[in-house]
C-alpha cells in the first residue's frame, strides 16, 4: 500500500531522493511522489548492510528497513512518521491512541470557551545540540507551521491560532480565532530548536541535520542506502534501552517477505494477505494495530452525474464494501460509509451505513433518469454515464479498489475506465476525474479526520490543495454540524454532533467511502521485550508505528 509524500520543494545542494514515505491523500497538500513506508525490524542480528562500527548480533540494536528514502527529516514537513524518533511534541500518541502529554508536563488546559489554551512544559529538557528548551522554541515552532512564507503543507491545519505567546520561560498561551475542541491533537507537532527553522523548509537545516529533544539522534545517512539513529543517554524520557535503530531501505515486497522468512530480518509491515500468509511461519507472528486510515473514491460534482445526491447514493448502494474487506483486505478492515472510522470512538456511528443493494441502486438511477440502452450502458440526454477512475500507478491496493469499483458499476451499466497516474497528474484532473482517496492523517480528533474532507470551504477546486474536498461537495447542514462539534466543549455532545453528521452524509453522500483498514506487520522475538503495546495508526505507518511505535520506552526482559 502506498502513501503520498507532504509538498516537498527539492532540497537545493542535495542529492537527489525518492519521495517521502508519508501520509495519505487525504485533507493535505501532497508533493509529486512518494511510497508507503515498509519497515521490517530485527531485533537479533542480521545482515540488513549494517553501517561500519556496528554489529548484527547486539539485541539492544534494531535492524529495520523501509521501502522509500526520507526526503527530509524537518519535523515542519514530516510528523508522526521517523521524526517522532528525533522530536517530542508538546502531546504524544500513546498507547491505543490516547493523547497524553509530552514536552508539556499535562494535557492543554482550554479556558470555558475554549479559545485560549495553556500549556505548562517540562523543565530540565535539552536539545540533542544540548541546548535548552523552553517557550520561546515552541513560540518559534508554532510561528513556523503557519507562516505562509515558511512554506508548511501543513500551515492551513493551525488555520484556529491566532497567537501563541511564551508568558514564561515554562509557560505558553495560544489564543485562538474561534472556539475549537480538537486543539490537543494538533499539538502532537514536534518542536525543533528554534535557531535550526531556517528562513523556509527548503533552506532549513533540519531536512538532515534535525536538532530535537527525542529520543535518538541522527547518527549516519548513507544516501540511497541506510539511515542510523543512536539513542540518547540524556533523553528526559530516560535512556532508551534500544541503542540503535538501522534502517536500510528495501523496495520490493516479495524481497521484503523472503528475507523476513529466511531470518535475515525479524519483522516487517507488509500488505494483509501477505502478513496472514506469514502468520505462524519460521517463529513469525502476525501484528495488527487499528487505524484512522481509510480508502474511498471521489465523485466530483463537476461531471453532471455526480451533482445529483440519488446518483451519488446509487453508486455507494451498487458497491460491495465486505467483499473488498474480504478480498483486498484478507479480512483485516471495516466496511464503512463515511471518512469517520471506529477510531474515533464515541464519536462513530456504526449504524450510518449502505447495504450492498444493487436493485435499489438501478431503482434510483432509472428514477433520476439514467436508463439503460440497447448497448447496456446507461445514459440520460444522449449522454452516457461513463467516467474514469484514477489511482496511482505503483499502488496495487488502490488499483485494486478501483478495479472492485467499476465492476461493482458495470452490473448497473455504468463505464468506468481506471488510469494508474502518478501525483503530479493526479492533482491537476482530479476535478474531472474520480481519484481513490485515502486519509486520516490525523485520527486523533474528528474534526482533524474530517473537517478538511466534507466542509464547503474548501469545494471549490485549487491544484494547491486538490485533496480537501476533491468531490467539490457542499451541504449547509453538513457545514453546521461540522463548526458545532469543533466548537462544542462537553466531549458527549460533542461525540453525539458527530453522529447526526454521519447520518446526513449517508442522506447526502460526499463520495464512495469504502474501507478503514488495519494495518498489517508480521515480527519475531517480541516477546523478549517489556513495552510492545498496541496503537491507533494513522494513514501513514512503518517504524514509528506497528509494535515498534514506543521503541524507547521498551526495556529487556
Amino acid at each position: 500500500m502506498s502513501t503520498p509524500a507532504p509538498a516537498q520543494p527539492a532540497q537545493p545542494a542535495q542529492p537527489a531522493q525518492p519521495a517521502l514515505p508519508a501520509r495519505t491523500a487525504g485533507p493535505r497538500r501532497r508533493g509529486p511522489a512518494a511510497t508507503t513506508t515498509v519497515v521490517l525490524l530485527a531485533l537479533s542480528g542480521c545482515a540488513l548492510d549494517a553501517p561500519a562500527g556496528t554489529t548484527t548480533d547486539d539485541p539492544t540494536t534494531l535492524r529495520l528497513a523501509e521501502t522509500g528514502e526520507y526526503d527530509t527529516l524537518n519535523p515542519l514537513e514530516y510528523p508522526l512518521g521517523i521524526t517522532s524518533k528525533l522530536y517530542d511534541g508538546l502531546v504524544a500518541v500513546g498507547q491505543d491512541g490516547e493523547l497524553e502529554p509530552g514536552l508539556a508536563t499535562e494535557m492543554p488546559v482550554p479556558d470555558d470557551d475554549l479559545t485560549t489554551w495553556t500549556v505548562t512544559l517540562r523543565e530540565g529538557v535539552t536539545f540533542s545540540d544540548g541546548s535548552a528548551f523552553d517557550a520561546d522554541d515552541v513560540v518559534a515552532a508554532y510561528d513556523a507551521v503557519r507562516d505562509p512564507a515558511q512554506g508548511s503543507w501543513m500551515s492551513a491545519d493551525y488555520a484556529m491560532i491566532e497567537e501563541v505567546v511564551a508568558t514564561g520561560p515554562a509557560t505558553v498561551r495560544f489564543e485562538l480565532a474561534y472556539p475549537y475542541a480538537g486543539l490537543p491533537a494538533r499539538l502532537t507537532l514536534g518542536i525543533p530548536a528554534s535557531e535550526a527553522l531556517g528562513a523556509t523548509v527548503v533552506d532549513s537545516p533540519l531536512a538532515d541535520e534535525p536538532v530535537g529533544t527525542g529520543p535518538y539522534v541522527l547518527a549516519e545517512w548513507r544516501r540511497g542506502e541506510s539511515l542510523t539513529l543512536e539513542a540518547r543517554e540524556d533523553w528526559w524520557g530516560g535512556a532508551p534501552e534500544v541503542t540503535t535503530i538501522h534502517l536500510a531501505f528495501v523496495a520490493d515486497e516479495n524481497a521484503r517477505a523472503q528475507r523476513v522468512r529466511s531470518g535475515d530480518v525479524d519483522g516487517a509491515q507488509l500488505s494483509p494477505r501477505t502478513a496472514t500468509e506469514l502468520d505462524g511461519v519460521a517463529g513469525l507472528e502476525l501484528v495488527t494495530n487499528p487505524s484512522g486510515d481509510f480508502r474511498a473514491i471521489s465523485l466530483p460534482q463537476t461531471l453532471p452525474f455526480f451533482a445529483d445526491p440519488d446518483v451519488r447514493t446509487a453508486l455507494n448502494l451498487a458497491t460491495d464494501r465486505q467483499a473488498m474487506v474480504d478480498g483486498i483486505l484478507a479480512g483485516h478492515g471495516e466496511a464503512i460509509a463515511t471518512p469517520f472510522t471506529p477510531a474515533q470512538g464515541d464519536a462513530y456511528e456504526q449504524t450510518a451505513t449502505f447495504e450492498h443493494d444493487p436493485d435499489a441502486a438501478a431503482a434510483l438511477l432509472d428514477e433520476a433518469g439514467w436508463t439503460l440502452g440497447a448497448d447496456g450502458t446507461r445514459a440520460k440526454d444522449g449522454v452516457p454515464f461513463a467516467f474514469t477512475v484514477m489511482y496511482f500507478a505503483e499502488d496495487t491496493l488502490r488499483r485494486d479498489v478501483a478495479q472492485a469499483f467499476a465492476s461493482d458499476l458495470a452490473g448497473l451499466g455504468i463505464d468506468v475506465s481506471l488510469e494508474g497516474v502518478d501525483r503530479p497528474y493526479a492533482v491537476t484532473a482530479m476535478d474531472q476525474k474520480a481519484f481513490v482517496l485515502g486519509g486520516g492523517d490525523m485520527p486523533y480528533d474528528p474534526d482533524a479526520q474530517v473537517y478538511r474532507q466534507l466542509h464547503s470551504d474548501y469545494a471549490v477546486f485549487d491544484t494547491d490543495d486538490a485533496y480537501s474536498n476533491p468531490s467539490g461537495y457542499a451541504d449547509d447542514e453538513v457545514d453546521r454540524l461540522l463548526e458545532e462539534a469543533r466548537r462544542e466543549p462537553d466531549a458527549d455532545a460533542r461525540a453525539a454532533t458527530y453522529r447526526l453528521l454521519q447520518e446526513r452524509l449517508v442522506e447526502n453522500p460526499p463520495l464512495v467511502t469504502v474501507f478503514a483498514l488495519e494495518h498489517t506487520y508480521v515480527a519475531r522475538g517480541l516477546d523478549a521485550w517489556d513495552g510492545v503495546g498496541h496503537v491507533l495508526e494513522p494513514h501513514e505507518h512503518g517504524v514509528a508505528w506497528g509494535p515498534w511505535f514506543d521503541v524507547q520506552h521498551w526495556t529487556r526482559r
